[in-house]
């Protein structure tokens, strides 16, 4: 059986994620960086290497991006559902203004508006599949309980057929009612593949440049491979030290 000689294979880099990737890069950047003068064949790896930083931080930066913000027509429908929901809510506050000794309705308002918001609209500025899900355990309880047969009863059937609308658009926005449209499948993963395997090639384009015979050479694998070096040492000692703590927090060993 052949020997495979691909830096896969002749470089071995301990598990890491997306974001340890990426600050490990930047790690090594730095201190190729503070090198005067970089051998031609390392600094052509260096710039590789930055490239493939480049890119990771961009990949997860879009990350951060949709995890914060939900696209536009999630937006644009979530804005729908407060509004039914906040209307609904209003409606049913100013009938319970009114005195229920001469508008017994008023106690039916008052009941059917402490039972959906009792806790108030607050779970309305939840993250978007949150609030869907609050949303949903609303309209749930609404057939459960009949309560659309009372909201109806009081004149409030435009409330519930724009709740209903609202709600229905919501979910097929989030893709929980409905599948999604196929979308292209997510990069990042992708992304970190590139950059560890243009480690991988940096690592032994280092090494290779060292000379038994020159101590210089060595010295400069040796500074440049340092945050390498130290990360894995790190590494080392957590796990050696703290061998339950990864478990106990719910992560992965190298996701810190």
């Amino acid at each position: 059986m052949s020997r495979s000689f691909s830096p896969t294979q002749l470089v071995s880099l301990p598990r890491m994620t997306a974001v340890t990737t990426a600050r490990l890069l930047a790690e090594l950047l730095e201190t190729a960086s503070r090198e005067p003068m970089l051998p031609a064949a390392i600094a052509d790896d260096r710039a590789t290497l930055s490239a493939t930083h480049e890119a990771l931080q961009v990949e997860l930066g879009k990350r951060v991006v949709a995890e914060g913000e939900a696209p536009p027509v999630v937006s644009a429908v979530d804005r729908v559902e407060d509004n039914a929901f906040g209307a609904l809510s209003d409606w049913l506050l100013s009938f319970k203004r009114l005195p229920v000794e001469r508008h017994p309705a008023a106690a039916e308002a008052a009941m059917v508006h402490d039972t959906l918001f009792g806790q108030g609209l607050g779970f309305l500025r939840l993250r978007a599949a949150d609030e869907w899900q609050e949303a949903e355990t609303r309209m749930r309880i609404i057939k459960e309980k009949g309560l659309d047969v009372v909201i109806e009863k009081l004149g409030g059937k435009p409330f519930l057929d724009e709740l209903v609308f609202a709600h229905t658009a919501y979910g097929e926005a989030l893709g929980i009612t409905k599948p999604k449209p196929a979308s292209d499948p997510p990069s990042l993963g992708k992304v970190q593949g590139e950059a560890i395997d243009a480690l991988r090639s940096y690592v032994l384009r280092v090494a290779a440049h060292v000379r038994e015979n020159q101590p210089a050479t060595a010295e400069l694998a040796e500074r440049l491979l340092a945050p390498l070096a130290a990360w894995k040492g790190r590494r080392s000692k957590n796990r050696r030290s703290a061998p339950t703590n990864d478990a106990a927090a719910g992560r992965a060993p190298d996701e810190r």
